[in-house]
């Protein structure tokens, strides 16, 4: 209640000092010609449900509308809601800054229509989002061979089979288990509009206006900006040991036992996005260990390829891409280190002892848990049962019984020369 009360003296405080009232916040929003696209999307999806930008007109002919048309219905008459299909391009620089998961809820918000989305774009990777439809589908997201893959099987060729694969797509949702309807989650949203390369500064600097204002407020308006002040450092001080969970991405992705050919799938997902994000972020700090977290990460990917005795370094390529992204996400040489329950839930926030699992000395004490595996223990405890099981020759085993440079290190939680060990367990000087 103090909290709140103080928040509320310091919004007054706010209101007063500057003379703006809460109407001011609007500014902050999006202008109105952010949203043209979805718009324009939006409104051609609610007269057809296959909506095909001229930029990529090219990727499906007259025969391939029909027949793609044709299965949308079909589709949408086994699942019982709408379906839609958008084939448009998705540059880095456009209102999801890339992310066709991003565009699909955008436009889902801009539209308010539940129903299946597919989206294919213009080097034709494939992704679609399920809003309220009574399916359960888990595709697998990059295995070229699997029907309905999000990639074309030629990357110079990518509209070759581009029907097929949305058709195969949609015929997955319509065979798959029926399930209770769900709204899909996105873990990660883009930037602000207008600051998507934009760098906060941790500490705000003190500019020419304010100061000119601060001298011809006079006393009272300095006294003002006085108690202003010490009411920041005092929110900020109560904040900083809690950890930013704007900035921590969950993955949905996170089984207890996969198998090999999963992981690879999901390796190459992973890569693929830290490849992206190093074309398009600006960070000083966190750059050289991107480009290294994503050399090492493509080393382990492509030795292990689907060798059952190298499973847990494809574990290691999709920890190393995910750091990469946190690196340049935050601009930071240091990224965290993973959830040691479970690699693959991505990054830990907090560390705690872990008395039912003391026999297994790789894991630190105290341990690093991402938020819900410390939430768990502090409701029951962990159990080996929560350990990620690595696949092999001779059956599924704990990580923590994985000899080798992850074990060693505690996958980055022991020691600070995490990266040029893996780099040197892969020869790599």
């Amino acid at each position: 209640m103090t909290r709140f009360r103080a928040r509320g003296l310091l919004a007054t405080l706010v209101l007063v000092a500057l003379g703006t009232w809460p109407a001011g916040a609007a500014a902050n929003e999006p202008p109105p010609y952010a949203y043209h696209r979805l718009d324009r999307v939006g409104a051609a999806l609610a007269k057809d449900p296959l909506f095909v930008d001229p930029d990529v007109g090219e990727a499906l002919g007259t025969a391939d509308r029909a027949r793609l048309r044709a299965a949308v219905g079909k589709a949408a008459k086994r699942i019982g809601t709408p379906v839609y299909v958008v084939v448009i391009p998705n540059p880095n620089d456009s209102e999801s800054q890339g992310r066709d998961d991003a565009f699909l809820f955008m436009l889902h918000d801009r539209t308010r229509r539940d129903g299946l989305y597919v989206m294919a774009d213009s080097g034709g990777s494939l992704e679609s989002e399920t809003f309220n439809v009574p399916r359960r589908y888990d595709y697998s997201s990059l295995d070229e061979d699997e029907p309905g893959s999000s990639r074309p099987a030629d990357s110079d060729h990518p509209f070759a089979g581009l029907a097929g694969r949305i058709t195969q797509r949609l015929d997955g949702y319509a065979t798959a288990p029926s399930a209770s309807p769900t709204m899909p989650t996105l873990y990660s949203s883009p930037d602000p509009f207008g600051k998507e390369d934009a760098f906060t500064p941790s500490d705000p600097e003190i500019k020419a206006p304010l100061l000119t204002g601060l001298l011809l407020a006079g006393p009272i308006g300095a006294a003002v900006l006085y108690w202003l002040g010490l009411g920041v450092l005092v929110l900020r001080r109560g904040r900083t040991a809690e950890p930013d969970e704007r900035k921590i991405e969950k993955h949905t992705w996170a089984p207890t036992a996969p198998g090999t050919r999963r992981l690879r799938r999901n390796a190459a997902k992973e890569l693929e996005r830290l490849r992206r994000r190093l074309t398009t972020a600006d960070a000083e700090q966190g750059r050289p260990y991107a480009v290294s977290a994503y050399d090492a990460a493509q080393i382990l990917y492509d030795d292990a390829k689907e060798d059952e005795e190298k499973a847990i370094d494809l574990v290691g390529a999709i920890v190393l891409a995910r750091q990469g992204r946190i690196a340049l996400t935050r601009d930071t040489a240091s990224p965290p280190a993973p959830c040691l329950i479970n690699p693959l839930h991505g990054e830990s926030t907090v560390r705690k002892r872990l008395p039912r699992l003391d026999e297994h000395d790789a894991l630190p004490k105290p341990c690093p848990l991402c938020q819900t595996c410390g939430e768990s223990e502090e409701r029951h405890g962990l159990t080996e049962a929560r350990l990620l099981k690595i696949p092999g020759p001779d059956g599924r085993r704990p990580h923590t019984l994985v000899p080798g440079v992850w074990r060693d290190t505690a996958w980055g939680a022991r020691g600070k020369n995490f990266l040029p060990r893996v780099m040197r367990y892969l020869g790599v000087d």
